[in-house]
C-alpha cells in the first residue's frame, strides 16, 4: 500500500459552472438541496483560511459524489452527458477559452493538459499518440472516489463540445473509452459522442486520428491566446492546500456513516494509505478522527431531523449509532437539544430559518484541534 496521500479538489469557478449547469437540468424536482449543497459555501472552504492569492476550492470527493446522487435520485441516469450538453455555447471558461483562441487543436490539447491543474488536482490528464491515433487520457488518481461515470461523462463531453465548436465539426471520435462499469443503456453515450464507447476499457479517454492535432481553430487569435495563458499561468496552483484532507475525510464520512466501517482503518484504505500515514497527516492538521466524525454526524443528523420525516430511531440507525439513547445522548450534547425538541423547534419557524436550522454546526476550531486520534 503506498504512503503518498492524493486528495483531489476542484475549483470554486468550476463547481460554480457545475451547479449552475445542474440548477437548470433538475429544476422542479426532488434534487434540489443537492444542487444548492454543491453551490453553497459550505461545501468551499473559507477564503480567510487560505493565503490572499490562493483560490478556494470543495473536495474533489465530494462533487463527484453529489454528481452520482443526483443522478440516481434524478432518474437521469446519464446526467454527466446532460450537464455537458447544458453548456452554453458563448461562456468563456478555462476549456472554451483555449479551444477559442488558439491556433490548431493540438496546441488546445497541450495547453489544456498544462492548465487542467486550475480546474481540477487530484487528477491526470495527458495527451498521447500511437500508431496514428491521438488519445486524450483523464484519470483521478484520488483512491478516495470510487463512482467516477458522471464525472468523467461531463469532462470528456465539455471537451469534445468544445472541439467541435472550434473546427466547426471537421473534427470527429474514433471511439471513447471508459475506464469504469457500463450503464445500463449505451445510447446516449453513442449518441452524444458520435462515436462508439467502450466501458471497462483500461483508460478513461477520447480518441481520434493523430492527424486532427494539426487542424485549425477557426477562431484562432494569436494576441488573445497569449494573453489567455499568460494568466492562467499565474493561476496555477503552487501546492496542495492541506485543508482538502479534511474536506475530503467530511465527504467521505458522509458517505460511510451508515456503515459500522467509518474508522480511521476504513478511511485509509479509501484513500489509499496506512492507517499511520493518515495519523500522521490528521495530527500535522491538528484534527482528530473521531472529533470530526462525530462533527459530520451531528452535521447529517440535523438535516435529517428538518428535512425528512423519519422517526429518531431510523435516523439513529442509519448514522450508524448501536441505539436510539446513544444517538440522544450524543445530540443533546451538541445542541443541548434532544432530537424530538430540535425538530419540533425547526416546524415552528418558517422555511428560511428552519433551513438554517439543519446547516454547518461546526463547533468551535478548539473541539477539532485535539491531541488523541483513534
Amino acid at each position: 500500500m503506498t504512503a503518498s496521500l492524493v486528495v483531489g479538489a476542484i475549483s470554486l469557478e468550476a463547481t460554480r459552472l457545475a451547479a449552475n449547469r445542474l440548477g437548470v437540468l433538475l429544476r422542479g424536482s426532488r434534487c434540489g438541496e443537492i444542487v444548492r449543497e454543491l453551490a453553497s459555501a459550505r461545501t468551499i472552504r473559507s477564503a480567510e483560511t487560505l493565503i490572499p492569492s490562493a483560490r478556494r476550492t470543495a473536495s474533489l470527493l465530494h462533487f463527484t459524489s453529489l454528481l452520482e446522487i443526483a443522478a440516481k435520485e434524478s432518474g437521469r441516469i446519464h446526467l454527466g452527458l446532460d450537464m455537458a450538453g447544458a453548456d452554453p455555447p458563448h461562456e468563456v471558461g478555462i476549456v472554451s477559452g483555449l479551444f477559442l483562441y488558439a491556433s490548431t487543436v493540438g496546441q488546445a490539447l497541450e495547453d489544456l493538459v498544462r492548465f487542467f491543474p486550475i480546474i481540477q488536482t487530484g487528477t491526470t490528464v495527458r495527451l498521447a499518440c500511437e500508431q496514428g491515433i491521438a488519445r486524450f487520457i483523464y484519470s483521478i488518481q484520488d483512491p478516495s472516489i470510487s463512482d467516477r461515470l458522471q464525472d468523467a461523462a461531463y469532462t470528456l463531453g465539455k471537451i469534445c463540445r468544445s472541439l467541435r465548436r472550434a473546427t466547426g465539426d471537421a473534427w470527429s471520435l474514433e471511439q471513447v473509452t471508459m475506464a469504469m462499469p457500463a450503464p445500463a443503456s449505451l445510447q446516449a453515450y453513442t449518441r452524444f459522442f458520435r462515436a462508439p464507447v467502450v466501458f471497462n476499457a483500461q483508460a478513461t479517454a477520447l480518441c481520434f486520428p493523430a492527424a486532427f492535432l494539426a487542424l485549425p481553430i477557426r477562431t484562432a487569435n494569436a494576441e488573445r491566446y497569449g494573453n489567455f495563458c499568460a494568466g492562467m499561468a499565474k493561476a496555477l496552483p503552487a501546492n496542495e492546500d492541506p485543508g482538502l484532507l479534511e474536506d475530503a475525510l467530511r465527504a467521505w464520512m458522509k458517505q460511510v456513516l451508515r456503515e459500522s466501517g467509518a474508522t480511521l482503518e476504513h478511511a485509509a484504505a479509501d484513500f489509499g494509505i496506512t492507517p499511520r500515514t493518515l495519523q500522521r497527516r490528521l495530527r500535522g492538521l491538528g484534527i482528530g478522527f473521531v472529533d470530526l466524525r462525530a462533527q459530520v454526524r451531528m452535521e447529517t443528523a440535523r438535516r435529517m431531523l428538518v428535512d425528512s420525516h423519519l422517526s429518531v430511531t431510523c435516523i439513529a440507525e442509519q448514522l450508524g449509532f448501536s441505539e436510539p439513547s446513544a444517538f440522544t445522548r450524543a445530540f443533546r450534547r451538541h445542541t443541548r437539544q434532544s432530537p424530538r425538541a430540535f425538530r419540533q423547534a425547526a416546524a415552528c419557524l418558517p422555511g428560511g430559518a428552519a433551513r438554517d436550522m439543519r446547516g454547518d454546526c461546526r463547533v468551535q476550531s478548539s473541539f477539532l484541534r485535539m491531541p488523541g486520534l483513534s
